[in-house]
């Protein structure tokens, strides 16, 4: 549990996800488990589909709605009282499945919460699991959230830091093919991508209590060339300059015990190359336990590891241990920007 510092209360927008997953039922259950008020919720999604999503939650009927237009800043709002704001949806949503209409409900919601962000009444967005074949559905081409979030902010594609336990992790190389990888993987990237995870971790750790690794491509680290030798002409280079500028950093370590080391304690940060190679190590030993905070964007989102559970969706089965620990995360982060701190 994140220890909470003094300030002002955070207004989070709880962005619904997809409404036909497990997102609405999860951001409930998350409200019911609220013991403190140090953060108020402001929904965002359709109000009709989470009460459908509700009735599925034990206990769900006593959160407290108070419909919002967004006009002003919501006021604090004690217990598992939250206000809404209501986004339009089509007909065509129904647990466990992807729709068009779903896709749009996803897209609008997100665009909804952003322009609330920007224009100061909420401080922070949590976004439920979403589908990316919703929003193909619905016509929208974006690969991942990254594209989505560059997209509506006018920035540029954005990127993400993730948070699990008590170490951290980053990724050079996203969505794409795999046959793609090693000609996106440069030693420029690697730096930025070191860079992006280092400032990230200084908002939870002090500078001298920072060490990050670099992972390997290939197996066994390249086995001294023997299986390639991007170890040597790509990823190492990276690593002396991050050394030249002062960061504790270790590797390229085999990606296959990588993950071990950093549990273990001889690193707390790690960069990955490739999206797969970080997911299924992290997933595999605390799935569900991933907390992702989205960077390169001026705005403050974070989300969860996991995805909408499109099999559980309607069932109240589905754990909110994740979603609770990410409202935790964005709450900290949140009261630190209102405190004119980095987050």
């Amino acid at each position: 549990m994140i220890e909470m510092g003094k300030g002002d209360i955070p207004v989070l927008g709880l962005m619904l996800g997809d409404h036909a997953g497990c997102g609405p039922e999860l951001v409930a259950k998350a409200l019911l488990a609220k013991k403190t008020d140090n953060y108020t919720a402001v929904l965002v999604g359709n109000r009709e589909r989470f009460e459908k999503s509700r009735t599925c939650v034990e206990g769900a009927e006593n959160i407290q709605i108070i419909p919002w237009d967004g006009s002003d800043r919501p006021e604090q709002a004690s217990g598992c009282t939250a206000y809404f704001y209501d986004v339009p949806a089509g007909p065509d949503i129904e647990f466990g499945k992807a729709t068009a209409d779903g896709g749009r409900l996803i897209f609008d919601s997100i665009k909804a919460a952003i322009e609330l962000q920007n224009a100061g009444k909420i401080d922070g967005i949590l976004m439920a699991p979403i589908t990316k074949a919703g929003l193909h559905m619905a016509g929208y081409t974006y690969t991942s959230e990254f594209e989505l979030f560059g997209d509506l902010y006018g920035t540029g594609e954005a990127a993400s830091v993730l948070k699990c336990e008590n170490y951290f992790r980053a990724t050079v190389v996203g969505h794409c093919a795999f046959r793609e990888i090693a000609d996106r993987i440069t030693t420029e990237r690697i730096l930025v991508t070191a860079h992006r995870l280092l400032d990230k971790m200084s908002v939870f750790l002090k500078p001298d209590d920072i060490r990050i690794a670099i992972a390997a491509l290939n197996p066994h680290a390249g086995e001294g060339g023997l299986f390639g030798n991007e170890e040597a002409t790509v990823i190492q280079p990276a690593i002396d300059q991050l050394r030249d500028e002062g960061f504790n950093v270790a590797g390229p370590w085999p990606s296959d015990t990588a993950l071990n080391r950093v549990r273990s304690g001889e690193a707390n940060g790690i960069v990955y190359l490739y999206h797969d190679q970080g997911n299924i190590a992290m997933k595999a030993v605390n799935f569900g336990g991933i907390i992702l905070m989205y960077v390169e964007i001026p705005g403050l989102i974070v989300s969860v590891g996991h995805g909408p559970a499109m099999d559980k969706a309607g069932t109240g089965q589905a754990t909110a241990v994740n979603i609770i620990e990410s409202i935790n995360v964005l709450t900290m982060l949140s009261k630190k920007k209102l405190a004119g701190e980095k987050y």
